[in-house]
């Protein structure tokens, strides 16, 4: 299993030589390219994409422009089955890849699978925590936890952003007990909308969703799924602080190219996103939002994804 420490000793053993690996790849791109963002417009991976689109674009990365294509939908699945239909094989198309378009496939077996694409890389990840209104009457998990188990199942209530959201909450379902609603939306930014309009009582998400909110108190988060807390979250307990025995559950975010790519552009690719992994915005975009770099090219990022869904399928009771 890759675990988030063999990922970060993946990361840090990849020497990243982007002009190397451009001259070697002889390919650039001729006309423009389409970035497909398989979610809505206001969540995560939005945010994330556009980052990256700014960074290839102040930075001049390529020489034609990069248009950005939001195709939400289907936990990921409406976005990567336009890249199936409508671009395979075509270097002029890049894609943001999570957990979400990993886990989506393993809980619904119609939707499209991350075979549809060739990894190009892993970029950051984000640990999870679990958020309510800054008004809520819990003041950490155990006693949200605690109030779960006093009322009837499915009580409470959390808004989802995404199948990987489901994931987090299945592992902290199987961890305390605790029966919950879970009511499913297109982002993560749709799910904060539902939590701040009182219309649930939780969410399961990143820092980069929420960070905001949290800084302004508009939101709490009772407590996160790694083992030791944020340095610049000190208040915030980790889940075995309180007695969770929940397994550390992050989400993996990064990029590719259509399925059939050949290697000169998938070399291309690479190049340019780890130009945008050592620019200085991605490394203020990732302290700003208590994220983790972990830079991990092609090939390595290709066996990660098998290790990891390896990992999903043993937390789901899915075997393959």
């Amino acid at each position: 299993m890759f675990t988030r420490r063999s990922l970060m000793l993946a990361a840090s053993a990849m020497p990243f030589l982007p002009n190397t690996i451009r001259a070697q790849a002889g390919w650039v791109p001729t006309r423009e390219v389409e970035f497909v963002i398989p979610f809505a417009v206001g969540g995560g991976a939005d945010l994330l994409a556009r980052v990256i689109h700014k960074i290839i674009t102040d930075e001049k990365l390529v020489p034609v422009p990069v248009t950005l294509n939001n195709r939400p939908g289907g936990g990921g699945a409406v976005g990567l089955g336009y890249v199936a239909s409508r671009k395979a094989a075509d270097p002029h198309t890049i894609i943001l890849v999570n957990g979400t378009t990993q886990i989506t496939p393993i809980l619904n077996p119609a939707a499209r699978t991350l075979t549809e694409i060739r990894p190009s890389m892993n970029v950051m990840l984000d640990d999870f925590l679990l958020f309510v209104k800054g008004d809520a009457p819990w003041k950490d998990a155990k006693e949200f936890i605690a109030a779960g188990k006093a009322r009837p199942p499915k009580s409470i209530a959390f808004a989802t952003g995404g199948t990987t959201d489901v994931m987090a909450i299945t592992v902290f379902t199987k961890a305390t007990g605790v029966e919950f609603n879970t009511l499913n939306f297109n982002s993560g930014g749709e799910a904060l909308t539902q939590l701040l309009g009182g219309h649930v009582q939780a969410c399961m998400g990143n820092p980069l969703e929420f960070m905001g909110h949290l800084q302004s108190k508009a939101v709490k988060a009772l407590g996160v799924f790694r083992d030791s807390r944020f340095s610049a979250l000190p208040d915030v307990p980790t889940m075995k602080e309180q007695g969770i025995e929940a397994p550390n559950f992050q989400m993996w975010r990064g990029l590719a190219t259509p399925r059939g790519t050949p290697d000169a552009p998938a070399l291309y690719w690479e190049g340019v996103f780890a130009k945008v992994v050592a620019s200085p915005a991605f490394a203020a975009y990732i302290k700003e939002n208590i994220a983790t770099a972990a830079p991990v090219p092609g090939e390595a990022f290709a066996k990660f994804l098998q290790d990891q869904e390896k990992l999903y399928r043993d937390l789901l009771g899915k075997p393959a």
